[in-house]
């Protein structure tokens, strides 16, 4: 404004120059996470990895016109299934339109943590950084889901914090229910980040908090109610959680936390860490250990950010409405996230909590700054305890050293991931391999004739299904080798497109598989190739006794040096021919 009141034409000017800038920082981070992901797709099968196909082939069981629930065993993600059918659906049948879809679904979520850090921060500049941490860290493919839900939860729970309109409820409750039907405890961690911000609104009265908690609830269940119908219907609702609850915790107990050591690099102290600068050797330290760090410092970072809000009444933004329980429900959310999602193997958990940690590391820069050098955004009441200026300093030198972490840990592999997705060069060169790669991509599948020279890799085995049994037959698979079927085309039969012993031992499921079984036309079972079946024998003796009656063993072979399979042959299938290398029997025309 000038002295006499009148706006400047720089005021007039500069909103349109920060929002083409915000848009051009959009436009440059949606391309470099698009580039950087999709040439370098590095799955080994189709150019996805197994852990994908197993919710892809679950996808895909729905195109053989089974559903979820009524045909087939659902661990608690319906919506990640039919959106992998419906990508088949729409884009072509391959893993092509599926590393598209997810590539372009995890960009689209880096512009959205851009727009989310920025106005947490307020800073264009600290919102990019923030996108670059989260893309940086690498979520998998499969994994989208663990960004998109949160990316639309936090401005979700930003909106109702501003404002506890009808309206807001309801966006909030639609969040919600995708959040649950992507995976169930997606679902409840954004309730109870609601819960939470509910308790924060401390301006809002408590019979009104109660109010819109209630709204917010009706809302939730009258969403879900077809699909709790459906599972009624279908298996009970009863049993249908207490059969999930049960296998997420068998999931969860197979492959616990190992907490890592900061300094245990199995190759041992790189050159820079024992030589150079002070700087110099702590970078190298963290990157030797980039995921030991990166992992205590995602603990870490939430807590540091609640001490930091816990100074500030206005959460150090005081042009940012209600800031203050925007920050907190945030920081809540990156808690349990953390508890939820981080597990072994680290490596490939570590982006799966990123989009609220993005936020946070934005708004921690900007809050440090202001507690160095405004006073007056802290409380009065903090300011005139003696122990004040040690606290701050504490508190400004840990969200340094957390920045500091971050930064050095999510640009250890920078070089390399830059060269394997040549973005290192010229951007023509980036773009002539992103075409390469949508060829050979869209080649690899489906598989060809003659996948390897080698009858041991599981691609073999994919061949010999996709030969020599029908469009409409059902495989029965033990093992956890979900590529096998979707590479070769085919359903998978009982209702399990793998059955592990821990998982589903129950009389009732049990049940259930063999009666799925009986309907369905199964030429062939892979099971185990130890007398036991591989403890299959011992798990599921209901299921193996029908196995005994109605198939019979006829070959034995070891898939990629660590998959004993023994092929069981339905007694009623005529066979046809023979299969080689393998030397299988065929049962197609």
């Amino acid at each position: 404004m000038t002295p006499d009141g009148v706006a400047s034409p720089w005021s007039r000017v500069w909103p349109a120059i920060r929002v083409a800038a915000a848009v051009a920082c959009a436009v440059l981070l949606f391309g470099f996470a698009w580039l950087l992901r999709f040439n370098d797709p590095s799955g080994g099968f189709a150019f996805l990895t197994d852990d994908h196909f197993f919710y892809l082939v679950r996808g895909w069981q729905i195109l053989f016109g089974d559903l979820p629930v009524r045909d087939f065993v659902d661990q608690g993600a319906p919506l990640f299934y039919y959106g992998g059918a419906a990508v088949q659906q729409l884009f072509g049948r391959g893993t092509l339109s599926e590393i598209v879809f997810c590539v372009t679904v995890l960009a689209a979520c880096a512009v959205g943590v851009f727009l989310l850090a920025a106005r947490a921060s307020g800073s264009l500049l600290l919102g990019a950084g923030a996108a670059l941490f989260q893309i940086l860290l690498g979520a998998r493919f499969y994994n989208y889901p663990k960004i998109l839900v949160y990316v639309l939860a936090i401005p979700a729970l930003w909106a109702v914090a501003d404002r506890q309109s009808a309206w807001r409820l309801a966006l909030l409750a639609a969040v919600t229910v995708v959040a649950f039907l992507f995976r169930h405890d997606h679902g409840v961690f954004v309730a109870a980040a609601f819960a939470m911000l509910l308790c924060l609104l401390t301006h809002v009265p408590w019979r009104q908090r109660v109010r819109h908690g209630l709204i917010y609830a009706a809302l939730v269940v009258t969403l879900l109610m077809p699909y709790l119908v459906f599972i009624e219907v279908h298996a009970g609702v009863v049993s249908y959680f207490r059969n999930a609850a049960a296998w997420a915790q068998q999931d969860r107990n197979r492959a616990e936390v190992v907490w890592p050591g900061l300094f245990d690099n199995p190759d041992g102290v790189s050159p820079e860490a024992q030589s150079g600068g002070i700087v110099r050797r702590a970078v190298a330290t963290v990157q030797d250990n980039s995921v030991a760090w990166l992992f205590y410092t995602e603990l870490a970072l939430p807590f540091a950010a609640l001490l930091l809000w816990a100074m500030s009444p206005q959460a150090f933004r005081r042009k940012w409405p209600n800031a203050a329980p925007k920050v907190a429900v945030v920081a809540v959310l990156a808690v349990m996230l953390n508890a939820g999602f981080l597990r072994s193997p680290l490596t490939a958990r570590l982006a799966d909590p990123s989009v609220p940690h993005a936020v946070l590391l934005a708004w921690m820069c900007v809050a440090a700054v202001r507690l160095a050098w405004r006073g007056d955004d802290v409380r009065p009441s903090w300011r005139r305890h003696a122990w004040f200026v040690p606290v701050s300093a504490v508190t400004i030198a840990a969200a340094a050293a957390v920045l500091a972490v971050t930064v050095a840990g999510v640009t250890d592999d920078l070089p390399r991931r830059l060269e394997k997705s040549v973005l290192n060069q010229s951007m023509d060169d980036a773009f002539d391999r992103a075409d390469r790669l949508w060829k050979e991509i869209g080649e690899a599948f489906p598989i060809a004739d003659n996948p390897s020279a080698s009858p041991d890799e599981l691609r073999t085995l994919s061949l010999y299904l996709r030969r020599c049994t029908r469009p409409t037959d059902r495989i029965f698979v033990q093992h956890y080798i979900p590529q096998v079927l979707a590479l070769a085309e085919r359903g998978f039969a009982g209702g399990h497109a793998d059955l592990r012993p821990g998982f589903f031992e129950n009389e009732q499921m049990q049940r259930l598989t063999v009666a799925r079984l009986k309907m369905q036309s199964v030429p062939v079972a892979l099971v185990g190739a130890s007398d036991d079946l591989g403890g299959f024998r011992h798990s599921f003796p209901i299921v193996v006794s029908y196995l005994d009656q109605q198939f019979e063993n006829v070959a034995e072979h070891t898939f990629d040096g660590r998959f004993p399979i023994r092929l069981l042959v339905n007694r009623n299938a005529r066979v046809s021919g023979r299969f080689q290398p393998l030397d299988w029997p065929c049962f197609r025309p």
